[in-house]
């Protein structure tokens, strides 16, 4: 039996139970739910995390179902609520402090079952932060309504994170541990007191996409840029990149005139060198003949060089 098992003193969970019960009942007066609805959100939020917690837990049964006065606890919350409605409006600050009193105490009763359990430091926070919420949530899934708890606003959730947090070290450490559940509600309702006063809110999901490619993409553009000035041609070659048209005349030092031009298309050979007064050497020029015509033609030494006109034989 989960009783066995797990030692929490009962007035603990009763008081945690009316506590939530209360407050869920007047969420459901607020949505003009009749007395039947009424009581089954007071149930809800009274026990669904202590239910959600020993479904975790596994081989101790449903404690809520071992103690029916916890479900007539809630039944008595819903109907004070139902018909007293109003008159409760006018203690909204009590209200407020019954429901983070239920939190911190829910956080405190799973935190110390799962202990007790025999579980380690981390499932037995993750179990008194169900605990201490899960009534909430389930109430907000009943009621067709966005789970207060996921959303951006007061701190919530994690107050209860922090108090079970330190109530499961000091319990598991034996670090006064005389003194962890009254650490626990000092905590959560500390906290949950505070983000009220200063302000202090959780806020929605921010995409730092962005930042993180224009960081990412700096370097890499530095980079490639540095590449990119390493690849280009330098001396000669930067020169003559990109020169389109014919290469000008390459003039010699001490050489006066211009190049005579090629008439010949297609002719072999070496070019005969120009000496200093603009004339060629005949040696330089292979075979030079004059031709009738006055012209001299250079037929260069070869095997395959064409045949001499008849007139220059």
């Amino acid at each position: 039996m989960l009783e066995v098992a797990l030692a929490i003193p009962y007035w603990l969970e009763l008081a945690a139970t009316i506590s939530g019960a209360i407050f869920g009942a007047l969420s459901a007066v607020r949505a003009k739910y009749d007395i039947f609805g009424v009581c089954c959100i007071a149930i809800v939020v009274g026990l669904a995390g202590g239910i959600t917690r020993d479904i975790l837990l596994q081989d101790y049964g449903i404690y809520a179902f071992q103690k029916p006065n916890l479900i007539l606890a809630c039944i008595a919350a819903g109907i004070v609520a139902f018909y007293f409605g109003k008159l409760m409006t006018y203690f909204d600050p009590l209200m407020d402090f019954l429901d983070n009193l239920s939190v911190a105490l829910w956080a405190i009763i799973g935190t110390g079952k799962a202990l007790s359990a025999g579980l380690d430091l981390v499932p037995a926070v993750i179990l008194g932060t169900i605990t201490a919420n899960g009534g909430g949530i389930v109430r907000d899934i009943c009621m067709n309504r966005e789970p207060e708890a996921f959303q951006a606003g007061t701190v919530y959730v994690s107050a209860a994170l922090i108090g079970a947090l330190a109530f499961a070290v000091m319990k598991s450490n034996h670090l006064f541990d005389q003194y962890a559940a009254i650490t626990c509600v000092a905590l959560v309702m500390g906290i949950r007191y505070a983000s009220l006063a200063f302000g202090w809110r959780t806020r929605p999901a921010r995409d730092y996409s962005d930042v993180v490619t224009q960081a990412v993409a700096q370097p890499v553009k530095r980079m490639a840029s540095r590449v990119r000035a390493r690849r280009r041609p330098t001396g000669f070659q930067a020169q003559t990149t990109g020169l389109t048209g014919p290469i000008p005349p390459v003039t010699a030092k001490g050489v006066t005139g211009s190049m005579p031009p090629i008439t010949s298309l297609g002719a072999t050979g070496s070019m005969a060198p120009i000496t200093a007064d603009g004339s060629s050497s005949d040696s330089a020029l292979g075979n030079g003949v004059t031709s009738t015509d006055g012209e001299n033609r250079c037929y260069p030494e070869s095997d395959d060089q064409p045949p001499r006109p008849e007139s220059e034989t």
